[in-house]
């Protein structure tokens, strides 16, 4: 069972993407926008961390390059709407595993 933070603002997709993961028996927890997300990240340790990018107060970019300064590596996945190659460089680029 992993322990995997999910940080996404559109509450419908957060809520079916943690009930597959729950339902899979994994431990989830959510977080809606991106200040509250860092501070998990600064306190609370997770396997796992699926990331949109678009968030309010702070975008995953953001989260992602600070949590990676402070070298942590727990993997993180991006889950967005952004379709572009670029986006998807830059995301990879700030640290991302997929």
């Amino acid at each position: 069972m992993a322990k995997i933070l999910v940080v996404e603002d559109d509450e419908s997709l957060s809520r079916m993407v943690s009930e597959w993961l729950t339902g899979e028996h994994h431990s989830v927890e959510c977080s809606f926008d991106g200040a509250d997300a860092l501070e998990k990240l600064q306190f609370y340790e997770f396997d796992l961390i699926i990331l949109d990018l678009n968030l309010p107060s702070m975008g995953g970019i953001k989260i992602l390059r600070e949590f990676r300064a402070s070298g942590k590596t727990t993997p993180v996945l991006i889950l967005t709407g952004q379709d572009k190659i670029e986006d998807k460089e830059v995301g990879l680029d700030s640290g991302a595993d997929d």
